[in-house]
């Protein structure tokens, strides 16, 4: 036989509204996550009796958030929590052990009839069946980060959120589960943590310097050997050299594209020799034809200007 029986029918456990003590929980700053993570309740909140329900298919419309409960058969009243459910007597839920993360004191946010603060960031430990909801008691049991009861919620919203000179911090639960803790950590653990960040931080800054410099390295060897390579081919003088290694020195592939549009560098001696051996060649090419042909083809202007001696010698011959 089992233990337990779930109740197909949706209880409300919570919404935005004002509670009797003129404070109130706003849905959207609920963290349903961290009560997922164990959505049990009593009878009335009485702990002492023991887990009655266990919660399943939570789920948020709207500003509501609701859930089917699942009754623990083996508890003192969990037949006859069964019986006053499915019978209409028992029709409200309250949640309870309530943790409080964040209050605000803004005009904006609060409704009509609402003296206190609203919690705009929280959630809670249990969720109890109860015959009236919105149980006076349960609204009493609220709780700072650190589980200790919140006797004045306004002095609780002054000293923990609008003194600029606390000296403690308060994380949230995106940061805590980010170091790898519960929402109810105590503070050894979120030290520990912390401490082990901010270790792990500094020797992340060491191998990044480490990195960094590495890549300088390579970049700078990089720049040496394209332009040894420009200096053997001729490319580049040592002066120009020197300036590009300058210019370059953290962008290898620029010097790269550089170099390679260049042509190879040609002396000027070997450039004029180039070209008087050029001439000469013509010259001798121009010279081994004769009158006519020179005058057919057009030439004979060309061999005028590069040689008029040999010119004036093909112009007496014709004289002879």
């Amino acid at each position: 036989m089992s233990k337990f029986k779930k109740i197909d029918k949706e209880f409300v456990l919570t919404d935005s509204s004002v509670n009797c003590y003129g404070f109130r929980l706003l849905t959207s700053g609920y963290l349903i996550d961290e009560y997922k993570k164990n959505p049990i309740g009593y009878a009335m909140h009485k702990r002492d009796d023991g887990v009655l329900v266990r919660w399943e298919d939570l789920r948020l419309e709207g500003d509501t958030v609701y859930a089917k409960p699942v009754i623990n058969l083996s508890h003192i009243h969990g037949q006859r929590t069964v019986d006053e459910i499915e019978n209409g007597f028992l029709n409200a839920a309250s949640v309870g052990h309530i943790v409080v993360l964040e209050t605000s004191e803004e005009a904006s946010l609060k409704l009509d009839g609402q003296t206190g603060p609203t919690i705009t960031k929280w959630y809670n430990r249990e969720c109890s069946l109860v015959d009236v909801p919105g149980n006076y008691n349960a609204l009493k049991q609220l709780y700072d980060s650190d589980d200790q009861l919140i006797n004045n919620l306004s002095d609780f919203s002054k000293t923990k959120f609008q003194n600029d000179n606390m000296n403690k911090i308060f994380f949230t639960g995106t940061q805590l589960s980010a170091m790898n803790l519960r929402a109810e950590a105590n503070e050894t653990e979120v030290a520990t943590a912390f401490n082990d960040l901010v270790a792990k931080a500094a020797k992340a800054d060491g191998l990044q310097k480490q990195l960094n410099d590495l890549h300088a390295q390579v970049s700078t060897d990089k720049v040496k050997g394209i332009l040894s390579a420009a200096l053997a081919a001729n490319k580049i003088t040592k002066e120009l050299s020197d300036k590009l290694e300058i210019d370059y020195k953290n962008n290898p592939d620029g010097l790269k594209n550089l170099v390679d549009a260049m042509p190879a560098y040609k002396p000027v001696v070997d450039s004029l020799k180039d070209s008087a051996d050029g001439k000469a060649k013509r010259i001798a090419d121009l010279s081994a034809k004769s009158f006519d042909d020179l005058m057919s083809t057009g030439e004979s202007a060309e061999l005028q200007k590069l040689a008029p001696e040999v010119w004036a010698a093909k112009v007496k011959e014709l004289e002879k």
